[in-house]
């Protein structure tokens, strides 16, 4: 659920007929409280910070309130007049970035809602500009999407380097550029976001922002073990030229007809793919053709949901299943389908299983900053060479903490080798224990992103990726995992 925060000193007790309860969040346009609106209904209440009620600002948000109401939190109110603020639906739920990684029917449900989202947005003629795993907000109801209608206005006054702090990873090139911009960045978002959901990192990194910069401009996309034929989909969708991307329109109908369209020139996208079947797509097919508005592609989605099982292809577990055993109680994660037995292809393999044991330590975790120790290369005789380029955790953070990892976090790895297409073996070691195994295959980019276990028990962790073969290479990285909670 969201977290709800206390209201600090200085905060409104009200704005115009709204009461407000707490703290969702804050960011650069303001601060996000939840609010009790006169009938007593929960909504979420934006007040925004000063310059941002101009006469664009307000033609932005009447655009934004006659946005058809999928998949979205609807605007409810606004007003530009003394303290300025918007009003939305309250989504009782974490948000993409908290939740993490999603695989197979819940994937290609998250992608299907989110797409009609942002279909929705660009017929009411607004560009989102901001989408990102944070603000995808999974309630009840399935995903919605927040902060639509206000990014553009307040972008319009930034300059290139301005507009890019705190979501880079998700930016389009020519939104990087500072060019002109329209619907195709939020095209590129949301294929950046897809691969954020199926693997727990953007296609491009979020480390460095040079480096996050320079490889959305020049560098391949990398796709981890996303599937068949969505990764067809999101491959195009990253396209660095926005005249190549389709419409969002033509992604949601490419999504509920099961069908990927023609790959762009170049690199598949870091990984190695398999033909996307052919069945049951014509019945889907069927379902959307001639559907030409917004309204009528929702119906659509929502019927195509009960179908999604049929398309996606479940990514392949490692052949070698290994418990993680933590040292603690983990937080309960979001139930994950068992992926499908299939036959045996090289392929980066999804985190194990994590057994939960009854007891919890007293002692408190040491907060350290995650940081990479060493690393290691003993030479082989053939298959080139290799070396890691980096191991991370992705998890959410605190402004005030940054040290720390809250909840659970991803651990991956990159991994670069001199020889295309040359398979290799590796392992995870957690805390001393070997818990998972699986290999891989070095793409067209010379680089594999390879994706480790899911670490949940609170306290200092130390994870070694260790390739086996043909070359022995393993590098160190050192994290802690703070409890939910402890975020102030």
């Amino acid at each position: 659920m969201s977290r709800v925060e206390p209201l600090r000193e200085g905060d409104p007790a009200a704005v115009g007929p709204y009461r407000l309860l707490g703290r969702l969040g804050a960011g650069g346009q303001g601060v996000v409280y939840l609010g009790q609106g006169p009938g007593g209904r929960a909504v979420a209440v934006k007040v925004l910070r000063e310059g941002l009620a101009d006469e664009r600002f307000a033609k932005e948000i009447d655009a934004a309130r006659r946005v058809e109401p999928f998949c979205i939190a609807q605007v409810l109110d606004a007003s530009l007049s003394g303290r300025p603020y918007i009003v939305t639906e309250y989504v009782e739920g974490p948000s993409l970035q908290q939740a993490g990684r999603h695989v197979g029917a819940d994937l290609q449900r998250l992608a299907v809602a989110t797409a009609t989202a942002l279909t929705a947005i660009h017929q009411a003629g607004i560009v989102h500009r901001d989408f990102k795993p944070a603000n995808v907000l999974l309630g009840q109801g399935g995903p919605r999407v927040i902060d639509f209608g206000i990014a553009r206005s307040v972008g319009a006054g930034l300059t290139a380097t301005s507009s890019i702090v705190g979501t880079p990873a998700y930016m389009a090139p020519e939104q990087l550029a500072g060019e002109r911009i329209g619907p195709a960045v939020d095209v590129f978002a949301w294929a950046s976001v897809i691969v954020f959901a199926a693997t727990g990192t953007p296609p491009f990194g979020e480390d460095s922002l040079p480096a996050v910069i320079n490889r959305i401009l020049h560098n391949e996309p990398q796709l981890g073990d996303l599937p068949q034929p969505l990764r067809g989909i999101v491959l195009r969708c990253l396209a660095k030229d926005p005249a190549r991307r389709p419409a969002m329109r033509d992604v949601l109908l490419q999504l509920l007809g099961g069908q990927a369209p023609e790959r762009p020139d170049g690199p598949d996208g870091g990984g190695p793919s398999t033909v996307p079947g052919q069945r049951r797509r014509g019945s889907r097919a069927a379902l959307v053709a001639g559907f030409s508005s917004v309204g009528a592609l929702a119906v659509a989605a929502t019927v195509a949901w009960g179908a999604t099982h049929a398309w996606v292809q479940e990514p392949r577990q490692s052949t070698q299943p290994l418990a993680i055993t933590s040292a603690v109680t983990p937080t309960p994660a979001k139930t994950r389908e068992r992926p499908k037995k299939r036959t045996k292809s090289p392929s980066t393999a999804k985190p194990v299983t994590t057994t939960k044991p009854a007891v919890k330590p007293t002692i408190k975790p040491t907060r350290t900053a995650p940081r990479p120790t060493t690393s290691s290369t003993k030479s082989s005789s053939g298959g080139g060479s290799f070396r890691i380029v980096w191991v991370r955790v992705i998890g959410p953070r605190h402004a005030d903490t940054p040290d720390c990892v809250f909840g659970q976090g991803n651990v991956s790895g990159l991994v670069e080798g001199t020889k295309l297409a040359t398979t290799f073996r590796y392992e995870w070691v957690l805390d001393g224990r070997v818990v998972q195994r699986s290999e891989s295959v070095i793409a067209d980019t010379h680089t594999r992103q390879v994706t480790g276990p899911l670490v949940e028990s609170d306290g200092p962790h130390r994870v070694v990726l260790r390739l086996t073969s043909p070359q022995a290479v393993s590098k160190t990285f050192s994290f802690t995992i703070c409890p939910t909670g402890s975020e102030g």
